[in-house]
């Protein structure tokens, strides 16, 4: 199951290993739309914008599609994108008036996208194998979490700003596959958990002793 919470409006969208996303108003605890996806594949991630009341799709097919839900059922896919070769871990729209569709399959490959126009407008080439990424809402950073064991933090030229492989100490042991990965909404820090059943918080500012 994968959802995405809208705090303007108390919407909660919803889907995973089903043809449709499913709108929630959290206030009246009631359905309030479903959006077909069109897809015979599962999907992975979903992000939305309440200012142009877009929702984007990622799938395990590779593709990424955009939803306007003012609009009827059979005419709410206002684009689709098949420039990923597999499995999409992340969708994610900028919440802007201008803001773009950035994905990553778990090639590595990140894509950014003009939801007006069909093909991407810039691609950076990450590690393959990943399995979590995030984007900072505020600050220029994503981060991508690994199976093979470390987390790598980039810039939007898709320059490595860090890479981390041990945990903290002169005794730090080697961190476990990454399984999922956020950023705090405001502040530079990225919290992190791995299948070594760690949850880890990191920092761009120094830590006081």
């Amino acid at each position: 199951m994968v959802v995405d919470w809208e705090q303007e409006t108390g919407l909660l969208m919803t889907s995973g290993d089903v043809r449709v996303i499913r709108i929630w108003d959290t206030d009246r605890e009631m359905k309030v739309q479903d959006i077909p996806t069109g897809a015979d594949s599962c999907v992975t991630s979903l992000s939305c914008d309440s200012q142009r009341s877009l929702i984007v799709a990622g799938l395990g097919d590779g593709s990424v599609r955009v939803f306007d839900r003012r609009m009827g059922p059979s005419e709410c896919r206002v684009m689709t994108y098949r420039e990923h070769g597999a499995w999409v871990v992340k969708a994610h729209l900028q919440k802007d008036t201008n803001g773009n569709v950035i994905s990553v399959s778990v090639n590595g490959d990140v894509r950014f996208f003009e939801p007006r126009t069909p093909d991407s407008i810039n691609v950076l080439q990450t590690v393959k194998g990943l399995t979590a990424l995030d984007i900072h809402p505020q600050a220029n950073l994503f981060a991508c979490g690994s199976m093979n064991q470390f987390i790598a933090v980039y810039n939007a030229n898709g320059d490595v700003i860090s890479n981390i492989k041990y945990y903290d100490g002169f005794m730090g042991q080697r961190i476990g596959a990454i399984s999922c990965l956020a950023f705090h909404p405001y502040w530079p820090h990225l919290a992190v958990g791995s299948n070594d059943y760690y949850m880890s918080i990191y920092s761009a500012e120094k830590r006081l002793r």
